[in-house]
């Protein structure tokens, strides 16, 4: 089954004064994402915007996916980059059929995983509603003349949505229309971006499943996710990785690694990344033979 990853530039550009910047990390989690699930699953496609295809073309990352799409190109007119920064991967979403799947850049699918995906729609794995990332929807100013669905039911856990199945077009359709609906009508002067994007992507699917009477499952038990075993989402380390440089180059390594081992081919690209072919050289003279020649 063929996936999607998407990137939306303009919330990067909020972050660093104009410029577009993809760590060196987040390069290869995503290379690791495309090629594991390319292998076990089916071909993976970049959605990005025009700016991000010249930057992953620049860069030397585009040989990595089956094709990069520019697919975003309106959306800066329609959500706010700061408060809305995975509104990328909503719009992406909406423009790929049905049935599709759509993974994060930093979420690794380790093996095929066809055979769980038999709801209407099928997320990561579910979220207790913790207070500093879910709140009461009270808190949330709303613009005159909006108000939330009188069906929608806010006792329902979050859906962590790193990854996305939707099997069913109008969940999918209704999930996307809703979110951005909220997304155009709720205040974000003064509001946490932590809070109203994850209001808008993981809190509004598990409702319109219920509205809609469409089922939601999940591709791990609460109790598989500290496992990795079925995937690794580097969602929570990398604030880790953005400032330990040990821990980021470790990381790097072991990533450039994995890339070798598994994916010999494909590790050659890597000799073309600007900010990945000195990881890949000193892998490289790591595995030169040390043994001095004794004939």
């Amino acid at each position: 089954m063929e996936a999607c990853h998407s990137f939306w530039p303009e919330p990067n550009r909020c972050r660093n004064q104009g410029e577009i910047r993809f760590p060196d990390f987040e390069q290869l989690t995503a290379i690791l994402s495309a090629l594991e699930w390319n292998r076990h699953s089916g071909r993976v496609r970049m959605l990005t915007d025009s700016a991000g295809a010249a930057y992953f073309r620049e860069i030397g990352l585009s040989a990595f996916w089956e094709g990069i799409e520019s697919v975003l190109d309106d959306l800066a007119h329609r959500a706010d980059p700061y408060a809305f920064w995975a509104a990328g991967k909503l719009w992406a979403l909406g423009s790929i059929p049905v049935p599709c799947v759509m993974l994060d850049t930093d979420l690794i699918v380790w093996e095929n995983v066809i055979s769980r995906l038999t709801d209407d729609a099928v997320a990561a794995h579910p979220e207790p509603l913790s207070p500093r990332t879910y709140p009461d929807p009270s808190v949330f100013r709303l613009t005159e003349g909006y108000a939330f669905p009188e069906k929608w039911d806010f006792s329902l856990n979050a859906a962590n949505t790193a990854f996305l199945f939707f099997r069913d077009r109008t969940l999918r359709d209704t999930y996307l229309e809703e979110a951005m609906d909220f997304m155009q009508h709720v205040r974000t002067d003064g509001s946490d971006p932590i809070q109203t994007m994850c209001f808008a992507e993981q809190r509004i699917l598990p409702m319109c499943a219920g509205e809609t009477g469409k089922t939601l499952g999940y591709l791990m038990k609460p109790e598989e996710v500290l496992a990795q075993s079925i995937v690794t989402h580097t969602w929570g380390f990398k604030q880790v990785l953005r400032i330990n440089k040990q821990a980021r180059d470790a990381f790097c390594m072991r990533c450039v690694r994995r890339i070798h081992m598994d994916f010999p081919q494909e590790a050659e690209l890597l000799r073309g990344c600007t900010d990945l072919r000195e990881y890949d050289l000193r892998y490289r003279e790591v595995k030169k033979d040390p043994k001095p020649d004794t004939e």
